[in-house]
């Protein structure tokens, strides 16, 4: 898959980024370089002929997604390397090697009192959460009331815009530097959505509706008016086609929205309820997933004759590689206590990664996942996600339940479920 990426930032930043994506074979890139603090959203404008957007910093990041693109949208963010290169970089200009510094909340600072590295320094720190726009002035007076009680002789920030302003002050000001590492991992991240969303575009969902009992004569016509119109509905809102058939079965068609729609409700499906509601009977709602039309109706017949055996309402799908998953709808009950005990003691993952992954697998309903679909959840690169995956095989979280089949060549990706 070609990309055609825009990297917007400063001049420096910018070219460092560049010569980065070299690595990147399938990457073409656009600069747009600012000429004033404030030019991201008309760059970004300019960028129209672009797949995708990159932000050198998260400030002209912010400013630019308040407007409305039709590209995905990035950004370059720090991680605790970053900001402790800079701490040792920077700390050289310090007379007193006293002085503040500020830092996203996402990121776990090292203890200076108890790091070997650190200890000649006496730090001032301050965390904050990057969508707060009420933070550039209160990380501004944090540094500013610091360095008047002559506590601190040099200041170090993360953001930009408190940067420029403390600047324009004439305050010893320094701004901390996107470490490599993590130009690298940005760039894998926006090349791996892109494929993911690529790949999901490509595939069509096909859906089959049937009620399972007859209906009385007397009201066979009222309820598949009320059935039908719900359904158009529904087709309308998620961009999917509406084809009923004389023997009382539903076809939905649809790509990416429908596919999308039947993902999120793994564990509560409010269109299979609202139909049984409507018809009085139970009903089989059966999806199909295929890289084509035709295959797409294969698996969702498939999937009908799953939802047949049972006698009430339920749905299945089967994906392109007829795999069942399913029943869509009907939480599975999950002890997220004793696997929190398993997270931290067995696969060593820290209090956060195991919260995520909990919140991960209850959402999916304990579905097959591969490592891109953790990749994709955790918003991190797909060599991380992997990482994530080899601990929690290692300490037998999870086993291997099969392969999904890639959408385009290459090695089929291994899919994984709970072990317990």
């Amino acid at each position: 898959m070609n990309i055609k990426l825009g990297i917007l930032g400063e001049k420096n930043i910018v070219q460092r980024v560049q010569e980065i994506t070299k690595q990147f074979a399938s990457m073409e890139v656009l600069p747009f370089i600012f000429s004033d603090p404030c030019d991201a959203a008309a760059q970004a404008e300019r960028a129209v002929m672009c797949d995708a957007l990159l932000f050198t910093d998260y400030c002209s990041y912010h400013e630019a997604v308040k407007q409305k693109h039709k590209q995905m949208m990035f950004y370059i963010d720090y991680d605790e390397y970053s900001i402790l290169s800079s701490i040792l970089y920077t700390g050289k200009l310090s007379p007193k090697k006293c002085f503040s510094i500020d830092y996203p909340d996402h990121i776990k600072l090292v203890d200076s009192a108890h790091d070997t590295m650190l200890t000649e320094y006496e730090l001032f720190s301050i965390d904050y959460h990057k969508q707060d726009v009420e933070n550039i002035q209160k990380l501004s007076d944090f540094h500013k009331e610091l360095f008047s009680q002559q506590k601190t002789d040099l200041i170090l920030t993360s953001r930009k815009d408190v940067y420029i302003g403390l600047l324009q002050e004439g305050f010893p000001v320094h701004f901390i530097q996107i470490a490599e590492k993590c130009i690298v991992q940005a760039l894998e991240k926006t090349v791996q959505i892109l494929e993911i969303e690529s790949y999901s575009t490509n595939l069509v969902m096909t859906g089959i509706l049937s009620l399972k009992e007859s209906l009385p004569i007397h009201l066979h016509h009222q309820i598949h008016t009320e059935i039908r119109k719900y359904l158009s509905e529904f087709c309308k809102k998620y961009d999917a086609m509406l084809l009923p058939t004389k023997d009382s079965h539903y076809f939905i068609i649809g790509t990416s929205k429908l596919i999308k729609v039947i993902k999120e409700n793994y564990r509560a499906f409010p269109l299979m309820d609202d139909v049984e509601k409507i018809a009085g009977s139970p009903i089989a709602l059966a999806f199909g997933l295929g890289l084509n039309p035709l295959s797409s109706q294969k698996h969702a017949y498939l999937a009908l004759e799953a939802c047949q055996r049972d006698k009430g309402s339920i749905s299945y799908l089967i994906n392109e590689c007829q795999e069942k998953i399913g029943p869509i709808g009907q939480r599975r009950n999950i002890d997220t206590n004793k696997l929190f005990y398993a997270l931290v003691h067995q696969a060593r993952l820290n209090n956060e990664l195991s919260y995520l992954f909990i919140q991960f697998i209850v959402e999916r309903n304990n579905e097959p996942f591969s490592s891109n679909d953790i990749a994709d959840f955790y918003q991190v690169t797909k060599r991380s996600a992997e990482r994530t995956v080899k601990k929690l095989l290692s300490g037998e979280i999870i086993k291997i339940s099969g392969k999904e089949s890639p959408y385009t060549k290459g090695r089929p990706r291994k899919l994984f479920i709970l072990k317990q």
